[in-house]
């Protein structure tokens, strides 16, 4: 274990914390369960990335700024969404599909690391959907 390691686990480690603090205080809303698995997907995502950081770049160089920034942006997006209100359920479905397949464009090396925060973001996407409410039926007088 090296000191990124560390580091990274304690980034997360404080996003983890700060989203059920968060949940805490908004109580039981709708959509509550969603928000907590979409910051814990970004903290995921901020602890591989800081834990591979420096291999990252002994291996590829400058190349690790895209390598590594697309999975960040990809896990932020569905929290400024969040944050705006504006179509959350397919922001976060869109980027948990982005975050499985970079992980696989990436292949077995880091890339494998990548599946849990699209996990993370594909179970918050069912979760934003399951919080929605049902559309009233229409009335269909004829």
């Amino acid at each position: 274990m090296n000191v990124a390691t560390i580091a990274g686990g304690l980034v997360a480690l404080f996003i983890a914390a700060a989203a059920f603090v968060s949940v805490r205080g908004r109580g039981g809303t709708p959509g509550s369960v969603g928000l907590v698995l979409r910051l814990l997907a970004v903290a995921a995502t901020a602890w591989i990335v800081v834990a591979l950081l420096p291999f990252t770049i002994d291996d590829s160089g400058a190349a690790a700024s895209y390598l590594l920034g697309v999975p960040v942006v990809v896990a932020v997006c569905p929290l400024i969404a969040d944050l705006t209100h504006r179509a959350v359920g397919i922001t976060t479905a869109v980027a948990a599909l982005v975050m499985l397949l970079w992980a696989l464009v990436l292949g077995l090396g880091i890339g494998l690391w990548f599946v849990l925060p699209a996990l993370l973001l594909g179970m918050a996407a069912i979760a934003t959907a399951a919080s929605r409410p049902a559309a009233a039926p229409r009335n269909q007088d004829a």
